[in-house]
């Protein structure tokens, strides 16, 4: 018999468009995914996935420059859920940011190591 567990992850992020300057420009934006999976036996509703943006132009002052949480429904067992933040079209333009993404541990998660990322994200500025 499997046992039962709760179990989410972040599986990965992406952007649309992908991170090109001009095609962030040309688009009017820049929306961030992010791939949550739920690798449980139960169906898990009211999970807050919350996205960080730093600025990283000043590491020892990181500002940060969004903050957003987005509530997932009724996440099905084996479900893959890609979750759209908010598009962003007025982000300064820096030579690299800090993106942190991270999920929410619901109730009697028996692993909580993959419901947080970060990325250094570089070379998006147009020269």
């Amino acid at each position: 018999m499997i046992p039962q567990q709760h179990d989410l992850s972040i599986l990965g992020v992406d952007f649309d468009p992908p991170l090109n300057y001009e095609l962030i420009v040309s688009n009017g934006g820049i929306t961030l995914l992010v791939a949550v999976e739920n690798r449980g036996s139960f169906t898990e509703s009211g999970v807050n996935l919350t996205a960080r943006l730093m600025d990283r132009a000043n590491a020892a002052k990181a500002r940060e420059l969004l903050n957003e949480t987005l509530t997932l429904d009724d996440v099905a067992v084996g479900e893959v859920r890609v979750a759209r933040f908010m598009q962003v079209s007025d982000l300064p333009a820096r030579d690299s940011y800090h993106l942190v993404v991270e999920l929410a541990p619901v109730a009697d998660e028996v692993d909580t190591a993959d419901n947080y990322r970060a990325y250094d994200i570089v070379g998006i500025v147009r020269k």
